[in-house]
């Protein structure tokens, strides 16, 4: 092997955030280009470090490398990431360095001027991984003087890899640091800072420290500074970074989907079907305790992602199905909204579990006994006789099915979640401030699902993939979303999909793609130099319009949906890194 590419992130083998499935999917591409030359690194974290990776005996290549970065209280564990392709690597155990965390601090602090005297631990850890593996990567270059070595960075967790050592100072080591969202970015946008408009007037230094970023910033900054190459995931995204950290990056790799994990445009239809029997099903369980549901003629929507209020566009959402709530009249169809966010909770509605659990008792009772019924239904009709529930049913049945029924349990109040949400919920409080309350003549009613989806959650029980498929929309009015992977999954399952114009993903589709004006698929607001009262009528506008699509319309725009989803493809995205490597890695 001539040359190494060495990919280092905090979440190689390590789940956190949306980066992980960047790097998890297209690791298969990077792999089958540079075979075993590409190598992954993360950090072994106590507890998790072995559910993603297998750990296998070290190649004698890398022995030297390994004992003398052991030399330094560092355990290296080599193996292979358990994703498609396997790739392989190292996972560096940083635990043991812990103890020294002020030390590395204060390096950061004595050379770059980085003040992390209001840090804890998240970003302790970091730093003490990056320094660790700063220490493994520097010996492993000296190893390999005079091959080729690329070094490739993710976000300020591992910017600071690239402070630590001068590894631009070797002649054969080339360094990228990719940051995906700027700390500083996300900071402003949480805190409704439309700060698109006012880049002259903000002083990024000063802001990251009102904001109680500086330390993050900072190493974002200095990585960004002195990586010889810095890219972003997004044309917005480059724009702000250059503001921000005083560098134009040199690249943009846009963020793809690896489209096995979606159903076929042939077996969307199926996918459809199935599991929005389900999602219906469990809207009957939930609300069937209070008042007669309907659910044949109705429209399930939902909102999925990280509990970030303003930059997930959750206010917006909510605030537009409360208009939509007032302008539905008797004849539109009945619309179900679901809030997938991750939120505190005190515990599961017991209440809810108790009816699903029942419930669930009862149609596999009535499974069990599906041929009988078939039999009494078959004499009925081969009779002429008109089928009553009393000769369908004897009456030690009917007795059965009544005492199942009567232990169905009601609370004072309708439920809006599945959950008990802690007393200060921002969801809960912006629900009853638009008075989406799930009153029985609502039209717009409300199931906030405030933990992560499971097959074995014992709620709905369907993964969030699966679940996207069941559903007919797919809302996501961001404020900042550097990329969007959300709105990206939901419109590659064939989902119709809001999402707005500040987002890397619109911004990839409205210079890469031609949409249909009549069918887009994915309709895009425009929330760029717009009130969110503004962005509130424009969503509440096109819900509404979707609500009352024909069924031949909303067929047209889920394949259009799926068609410009395609576009992001990792086997056709992947090549904006292979060019990138290219300049690297001759």
């Amino acid at each position: 092997m001539n040359r190494f590419l060495l990919e280092a992130s905090w979440e190689v083998a390590n789940k956190v955030g949306g980066i992980h499935t960047v790097l998890k999917e297209k690791a298969p591409f990077i792999k089958e280009k540079f075979g075993d030359e590409y190598l992954v690194i993360g950090p072994y974290v106590k507890d998790t470090g072995f559910q993603e990776f297998n750990a296998l005996q070290l190649p004698p290549l890398f022995k030297e490398v390994v004992e003398e970065t052991e030399k330094f209280g560092i355990h290296v564990f080599y193996g292979e990431w358990l994703v498609e392709g396997r790739p392989r690597g190292f996972l560096i155990d940083f635990n043991e360095l812990m103890m020294k965390a002020n030390m590395f601090k204060y390096e950061l602090w004595d050379v770059f001027k980085i003040d992390s005297t209001r840090t804890g631990r998240d970003y302790e850890e970091p730093i003490t991984w990056a320094k660790a593996t700063s220490i493994f990567l520097k010996h492993f270059c000296q190893h390999f003087t005079g091959r080729k070595i690329v070094i490739h960075t993710h976000e300020w967790l591992a910017g600071s890899i690239l402070l630590f050592e001068k590894f631009n100072t070797l002649p054969s080591v080339s360094t990228v640091f990719t940051t995906h969202a700027t700390v500083l970015g996300r900071s402003l946008a949480s805190a409704g800072v439309n700060f698109w408009e006012t880049f002259s007037s903000i002083k990024p230094d000063e802001e990251a420290k009102r904001y109680g970023v500086e330390a993050r910033h900072g190493i974002e900054k200095y990585a960004a500074q002195y990586a010889r190459i810095f890219s972003t995931v997004s044309s917005p995204l480059t724009i702000e970074a250059h503001h921000f950290l005083g560098r134009k990056p040199d690249a943009i790799l846009p963020n793809g989907l690896d489209f096995k994990r979606f159903p076929t445009v042939e077996e969307m239809a199926h996918a459809h079907r199935k599991y929005r029997e389900s999602i219906r099903e469990f809207i009957l369980f939930f609300f069937s305790p209070y008042f007669r549901v309907e659910t044949s003629n109705s429209i399930q929507l939902f909102i999925s992602g990280r509990p970030e209020i303003k930059n997930k566009g959750i206010d917006v959402y909510i605030k537009a199905l409360g208009r939509l709530n007032k302008k539905l009249g008797k004849d539109d169809k009945n619309v179900y909204a679901f809030i997938f966010v991750p939120g505190e909770t005190r515990d599961i509605d017991h209440t809810l579990a108790h009816n699903l659990s029942l419930y669930r008792n009862i149609e596999e009772r009535i499974d069990e006994m599906t041929n009988e019924l078939k039999s009494r239904l078959l004499h009925y009709l081969v009779h002429k006789k008109q089928a009553r529930t009393g000769g369908l049913f004897t009456k030690d049945e009917f007795v059965e099915f009544a005492k199942m029924f009567s232990s169905i349990r009601h609370e004072s109040d309708i439920p809006l979640s599945t959950h008990i949400p802690s007393p200060n919920d921002p969801i809960m409080k912006l629900l009853r401030l638009e008075n989406l309350t799930n009153a029985k003549d609502d039209k717009v009613k409300i199931i906030y699902y405030p933990s992560y989806l499971s097959s074995t959650d014992g709620l709905l029980n369907i993964n969030y993939e699966d679940a996207v498929s069941g559903f007919h929309l797919g809302v996501f009015p961001s404020f900042y979303e550097p990329w969007g992977y959300t709105p990206l999954e939901s419109s590659a399952s064939g989902v119709l999909t809001i999402t707005t114009d500040t987002t890397g993903f619109a911004d990839f589709l409205q210079k890469h793609t031609k949409q249909s004006n009549k069918n887009p698929g994915i309709f895009i607001i425009g929330r760029k130099g717009r009130t969110d009262t503004a962005t509130v009528q424009l969503v509440t506008d096109v819900m509404q319009k979707i609500v009352r699509l024909n069924k031949q319309d909303r067929v047209e725009n889920k394949l259009e949906a799926r068609r410009l989803a395609q576009s992001c493809e990792w086997k056709k995205l992947i090549s904006y890194y292979f060019e990138m490597y290219k300049k690297l890695l001759p």
